[in-house]
Formats: structure tokens, sequence, C-alpha cells
């Protein structure tokens, strides 16, 4: 029954997350997939669209279409390397790291939210839980193994 599958439950709590962050996210001019970008900068400071990309597990179209959206509306700048002029770094502006503050906010809400059904010791557990299910993802999807 698919009720009772791993991968259906896990897709509809993504989903459902996804929806509540995206509704509060357009409320402060955030656009769909912004808010992982804007966290990841914030987080991590400047990165190449590619790492910014693979931290945040978004295709190289869709970060790229993404960057030229947030440079637009002025969350993010482009700068290129004094050492090597074709690569460049994302960095957040002022506004950027402002909005950033807003969605750690609301993904903050969001996870209290969601786990609030959970005692503490089961939210430690699931998120460790995932955290082992996804290095070892990570490894098979490393080594090729994509059975």
């Amino acid at each position: 029954m698919l009720e009772d599958k791993f991968y259906h439950q896990l897709l509809k709590c993504f989903n459902q997350q996804k929806r509540w962050i995206n509704q509060q996210t357009n409320q402060i001019d955030v656009l769909p997939g912004q808010s992982k970008f804007l966290l990841c900068l914030k987080e991590y400071g400047p990165l190449s669209p590619k790492e910014l990309g693979n931290h945040c597990c978004i295709d190289k179209s869709t970060t790229t279409t993404l960057l030229n959206k947030m440079e637009k509306m002025n969350y993010i700048e482009k700068k290129t390397q004094n050492q090597d002029k074709r690569s460049i770094q994302i960095h957040l502006t002022k506004r950027g790291y402002e909005k950033a503050l807003q969605v750690e906010k609301i993904s903050n809400e969001s996870e209290q939210l969601f786990l609030s059904t959970l005692s503490k010791e089961d939210q430690v557990k699931i998120i460790q839980l995932l955290k082992q299910i996804n290095l070892f993802m990570e490894g098979e999807l490393n080594n090729g193994n994509t059975k």
C-alpha cells in the first residue's frame, strides 16, 4: 500500500513543508526556490554557482535562472575572482542578507510546526535517521550505484 511506503511519506512531508514555506516567503517577496539559496549563502558565505547548486540539490539550469532573478531583485551580486576572471562567487547583498534572516525565521517556525507532534527524543532521532540515509545515498550516487 502506497501510504505505508517511506518514499511516499517523505515526499508528502517535503511537499507540505515546501508549500507552507512558499506561502510564508511569498509574503516577503521571496520566490519559490530562492529561500534555499538565501539560507545557504548566509550559512556558508560566498559560493560559486556550482557549489551553491550542489549544496541546495538544484541542477545547473535552475540555479542559473534563480540566480539571475535574485540578482535583478538585488538579493545577490556576482563577483569575479581576482585570480580567475572566469570564476564567479555569489555574495548576499545587504537586502539579501535581510531576506535571509526573514527566511531563517520562517524556516525555524516551519520546523517547530512540523515537528511539534513528536517528542524531543523523536525529533532528534528522525533527524539522525534522515542524515544517516542521506549519507548512505550520497555515497551510493557518488559511486555510480543508481540501480
